[in-house]
């Protein structure tokens, strides 16, 4: 059975964490952001669309280098048109909102591939990160490339990339409800419509990203408070 330790035990505790290092990763956590360009959303809603990213960057990723964030476009087809580069400082994230902010809409196509963006953002990746996330945002259902909902095998699936590259593929649909979300503690979310969109993309990033520690904090953590409870048992005795 667990024993509650107190306050000043589990403090000395998350300072041993804190103290030690967090492994090999360089950045804990790669955020692929990949938005729907398709012809179904006009001028105005994607002036909402890419004015939430550029707001709700700025206002929830952190500058200390844990996030690596790459930009992924996407309507019959996807193109990475930003690659994944770590926000270690309020320069960075400064160009990256600004990058948002004057995204073009037009470059490919006018249909519904969320499988291309799914593809797309695994190949961002480098493989070293603690958690990789696939972040989609889209307006409708797809009507070209697969189903992102579909099995495992089938390339661009979200299931796919959390099979290959993914830890979790993350949707957030703008009045529609995403039905491909995979991969451990994954989820879909609601936006009614795209003047919402920035309200629910800001709470969505800030589930993805922040107040999370890194699994090495955490084992960390855990070892911290095992050995203050073996000494607390020693000294009870």
């Amino acid at each position: 059975m667990f024993r509650f330790i107190g306050r000043k035990a589990a403090a000395v505790a998350f300072a041993l964490a804190a103290a030690a290092p967090l492994g090999a990763s360089a950045v804990p956590i790669e955020l692929a952001l990949v938005l729907d360009a398709s012809g179904s959303i006009n001028s105005t809603e994607w002036n909402l669309q890419r004015n939430a990213y550029a707001n709700a960057v700025q206002a929830v990723l952190p500058t200390d280098g844990t996030v690596a964030v790459s930009v992924i476009r996407f309507a019959t087809t996807a193109t990475v048109v930003r690659d994944l580069t770590v926000i270690d400082s309020a320069t960075e994230l400064d160009a990256l909102s600004s990058f948002f902010a004057a995204l073009s809409q037009t470059g490919n196509g006018s249909n519904t591939c969320i499988s291309c963006g799914i593809f797309e953002a695994t190949g961002t990746f480098t493989g070293t990160a603690d958690r990789s996330i696939v972040d989609v945002s889209t307006d409708g259902v797809w009507n070209t490339g697969v189903d992102p909902a579909g099995p495992a095998g089938t390339v661009g699936t979200a299931a796919w990339a959390v099979a290959n590259a993914a830890d979790v593929v993350n949707a957030i649909g703008i009045g529609v409800t995403p039905d491909f979300a995979a991969g451990p503690g994954a989820f879909n979310t609601f936006a009614d419509d795209f003047a919402a969109f920035q309200a629910a993309l800001t709470a969505k990033l800030r589930r993805e990203v922040v107040g999370v520690p890194a699994p090495g904090v955490l084992a960390l953590l855990g070892i911290g408070l095992f050995t203050i409870g073996a000494m607390q048992r020693r000294r009870s005795h």
